[in-house]
C-alpha cells in the first residue's frame, strides 16, 4: 500500500488486505541450524539479458545493469536468518557492486548498524516510505544506501523492510542524481517482485515510479521562521526565542522509516533534535532511556518519547526529543513540542493520534 493511499485524517484501523509474508522467516528457521543456504547461482556475461533470472527472477536487471554498465556481472542469492540478500558483483577488481536486502519488518533489528538508513538520508517521496543516502566518511558518495518499508496488509507491523547498498565503479559517484533514482528504483521493483513471490499482497499499491531522489544536504541550515519540512510549526516564536533557536536542518515532510528535525542556534550550534522512527526502527528507539511525554516524571536530561500504532510496515512509531546539552529546564515546552512534532508525522504515516 502506498503512503498516497493512506487516509490522514481517520487513521483508524483498516481492513487487512493481505497475508503477513511468512516465507521469509519460514525457510530461515528452516536452515538457521545449518547457516547461509544459495537460492542461485551466478550469472555472468555482459548482456541485460544474462540478469533477467538472477536471485529467483526477482532482480531488477536492467536497473541494475544501468548502475554497473559495460562489465561482466555475477549474481547470487541466499537466505541467512538475518534476511535474503540479492548481490550483483562487477569484474574488474574495484568493488562495484548492489546488494539487495529483504527481511520481514516485524523482526527486531536490535543495534545493527548495517540497516541503518544514514543520519543525514532523505526520504524518497512518490508515495514510498523510504530514504536514501550516502556512503559513510571514508567512501563518500561513491556508495549510497536505500532503505524501504513495503506494506503487506494493514496489521501494524505486516510489512518488509528492504535495504540496497551499492558501489560504483571508476569516477562515478551517487552525486548523479540519475544514478541515485537507479538505485531506488532498484530497489522499489526487486522488492516487489520478491514480495510478489513470497505471499505478500502489497495490495496493488500506487506508489510513482521513482524519477528524482534528492541528494543528502549535509549540515543544512535555515532560519526556523523558514521551516517549511520536519520542522515546520514544531516551535512557536516564542519558544524557540525561550530555547536560543535559530536555526533548524529538516529534509522534506514526507514519509521516510526514520525522520528527523534539528533546531540550532542562530549560529547552528545543535540544541535539540526531534527524530520518528517507523517499523524495526521504532522498536529499536524503545530500548532507550527517554521517559513518556505524558507521564508526570521529568526527565533530568529533557529527553521524552511518544509513541503511535501505525498500519503496515510501519508498525510502532516512536517520537523522541533530545536536547544536545544533556540539561533540561523548559520540560512543558519540550513536551508541548514533542507532541506538535509527532502529531505531524503520524499523519503523515497514517497511524493513530501518538500517545
Amino acid at each position: 500500500m502506498s503512503e498516497d493511499s493512506r487516509d490522514q485524517t481517520a487513521p483508524a484501523p483498516r481492513r487487512r488486505r493481505g497475508a503477513r509474508p511468512v516465507a521469509i522467516a519460514s525457510a530461515v528457521a528452516a536452515v538457521a541450524a545449518g547457516g547461509a543456504v544459495w537460492l542461485s547461482g551466478g550469472y555472468d556475461g555482459g548482456s541485460e539479458a544474462a540478469l533477467d533470472g538472477a536471485c529467483q527472477g526477482d532482480l531488477a536487471a536492467g536497473r541494475v545493469r544501468a548502475l554497473l554498465p559495460g562489465a561482466a556481472l555475477t549474481a547470487s542469492s541466499e537466505l541467512r536468518p538475518d534476511g535474503w540478500y540479492c548481490t550483483v558483483s562487477a569484474g574488474g577488481g574495484d568493488g562495484a557492486e548492489v546488494r539487495i536486502r529483504v527481511r520481514n519488518a516485524g523482526e527486531p533489528i536490535g543495534s545493527d548498524t548495517s540497516l541503518d538508513p544514514g543520519a543525514v538520508a532523505v526520504p524518497l517521496g512518490g508515495g514510498w516510505t523510504g530514504s536514501f543516502s550516502y556512503g559513510d566518511a571514508d567512501t563518500g558518495p561513491a556508495r549510497g544506501r536505500a532503505v524501504l518499508l513495503l506494506d503487506c496488509g494493514d496489521d501494524s507491523g505486516d510489512g518488509l523492510l528492504a535495504v540496497a547498498d551499492a558501489r560504483l565503479a571508476g569516477e562515478r559517484t551517487f552525486e548523479d542524481g540519475a544514478d541515485r533514482a537507479r538505485l531506488v528504483s532498484a530497489l522499489t521493483d526487486t522488492a516487489r517482485a520478491h514480495a510478489r513471490r513470497t505471499g505478500c499482497d502489497t495490495g496493488g499499491d500506487t506508489a510513482k515510479p521513482v524519477e528524482d531522489v534528492a541528494a543528502p544536504a549535509v549540515d543544512a541550515k535555515r532560519p526556523v521562521a523558514r521551516a517549511s519540512g520536519t520542522c515546520r510549526g514544531v516551535v512557536d516564536a516564542a519558544t524557540a526565542r525561550r530555547w536560543g533557536a535559530g536555526t533548524v536542518a529538516e529534509t522534506a515532510a514526507e514519509p521516510a522509516p526514520v525522520e528527523r528535525c534539528a533546531l540550532g542556534s542562530a549560529l547552528g550550534a545543535p540544541l535539540y533534535t526531534f527524530t520518528a522512527s517507523y517499523g524495526p526502527y521504532g522498536e529499536a528507539a524503545l530500548a532507550g532511556d527517554a521517559l513518556p511525554a505524558s507521564g508526570a516524571a521529568q526527565s533530568p536530561a529533557g529527553h521524552y518519547r511518544m509513541q503511535a500504532e501505525c498500519p503496515g510496515a510501519d508498525g510502532t512509531g516512536v517520537y523522541e526529543i533530545v536536547p544536545d546539552d544533556g540539561l533540561a529546564l523548559d520540560h512543558a515546552s519540550l513536551r508541548a513540542a514533542l507532541k506538535t512534532y509527532a502529531s505531524a508525522s503520524a499523519a503523515r504515516h497514517g497511524c493513530r493520534p501518538p500517545a
